[in-house]
């Protein structure tokens, strides 16, 4: 992506947005399975274990036998989980607190004159085609999809990838919102098919007009 970057503080929405996560994902750490819970999973499993080897009801002797084999694998496979989980709320909730913290973020800004939007297929996404300028467009695929709400606009902010990645939104609009050109979705499977994929946030130095014309060609 070929675009000038700016830092700027963030907007009251997004520091908004970005404490009320902070808080959920907080919570969320004190909830879940914790390392105790395993001792008494496998308390438990003991106890359906002599249970399973004392009932002389066949059915009730297997059902005890299946709870105690139950709780044995998740004593086994569970501490891995736990750990894994752990570590990953932990860079997540470090990384929302950087940001919260810095209060600022880098962004491309965009000023658009024409889009272009190509709905999904299959499972590939929406493509958006932005005019950039005369000879100059941006393809901006909606790869966690949630740019419909507000999207597209004239005028938007592309966040930096490591906002993107952590938290999946790829852009803050800043005007309203606008009915795009249509392209149609099978068109834009067959020119991947022959073409190749235009990749996210990629420049290319081509018309508007005859970028469209490529795409419609394959209709």
């Amino acid at each position: 992506m070929d675009m000038q970057k700016i830092t700027r503080r963030f907007y009251p929405d997004e520091r908004k947005m970005l404490k009320s996560l902070l808080k959920n994902k907080l919570k969320e750490a004190e909830k879940g399975i914790k390392y105790y819970h395993l001792i008494v999973i496998g308390l438990v499993a003991i106890l359906f274990t002599y249970l399973a080897s004392i009932i002389k009801i066949d059915f009730l002797s297997f059902v005890f036998g299946a709870i105690a084999i139950f709780g044995y694998s998740l004593i086994v496979f569970q501490p891995y989980e736990i750990y894994k989980k752990r570590k990953e709320s932990k860079a997540f909730i470090k990384a929302l607190q950087l940001y919260i913290d810095k209060d600022v973020i880098d962004v491309y800004p965009v000023r658009a004159t024409r889009f272009a939007l190509a709905r999904e297929f299959e499972d590939e996404s929406d493509l958006y085609i932005v005019e950039l300028a005369k000879d100059k467009v941006l393809y901006l695929w909606d790869l966690e999809y949630n740019l419909k709400r507000k999207f597209p606009c004239l005028e938007f902010e592309i966040y930096e990838n490591d906002f993107f990645k952590l938290l999946g939104r790829a852009i803050y609009p800043l005007s309203e919102k606008i009915e795009p050109l249509r392209i149609d979705k099978k068109a834009k499977w067959n020119y991947m098919k022959e073409v190749g994929t235009p990749g996210h946030l990629e420049i290319e130095e081509i018309e508007f007009d005859k970028i469209i014309e490529r795409f419609n060609k394959f209709i």
